[in-house]
């Protein structure tokens, strides 16, 4: 089983001694840069995935969120009361080739955005423009969970 507190100790006295660049006396640039990512995404270091914006206003939240190259077959939107859950799969375009050098995720990815009030999800809207996925989420009282389709 990993233990992830173990770990954060061990990473943290190694890059004491070795500096930032520990995992690239060991691997080449990219296994290093590739190492590293993964390490963090483990640890929690990084930020979750996709990415998210949310804006409002007295009536409204506006959530823009950053999944370029994803259909919307494949994500599920969810409000539970006042949390907007993102759930879906970004698919390997080049699936059977051999990687040289990736940053991009790939896989299945589940978040949960905490919004500031609760919100009338029969009144919202969702679609994707250019890469993002643009939620229009109406402030309201308390409300059941509902599933929302993207548009």
């Amino acid at each position: 089983m990993f233990d992830q507190e173990k770990f954060q100790r061990w990473s943290k006295m190694a890059r004491k001694f070795h500096g930032q660049d520990f995992w690239s006396s060991i691997f080449n640039n990219s296994q290093a840069k590739e190492m590293m990512n993964s390490f963090s995404e483990l640890l929690g270091e990084e930020k979750s995935f996709p990415r998210v914006d949310v804006y409002q206003t007295s009536h409204e939240f506006y959530v823009l969120m950053e999944l370029p190259g994803v259909r919307k077959e494949d994500v599920l939107l969810q409000v539970v009361g006042d949390r907007l859950e993102i759930k879906g799969t970004v698919h390997n375009p080049y699936h059977g080739y051999q990687v040289h050098f990736k940053e991009r995720f790939t896989g299945t990815f589940q978040r949960t955005v905490q919004l500031p009030d609760y919100v009338d999800h029969n009144q919202y809207s969702a679609k994707f423009v250019n890469g993002l996925l643009e939620i229009r989420l109406p402030r309201a009282g308390e409300t059941p969970a509902k599933t929302l389709n993207i548009d």
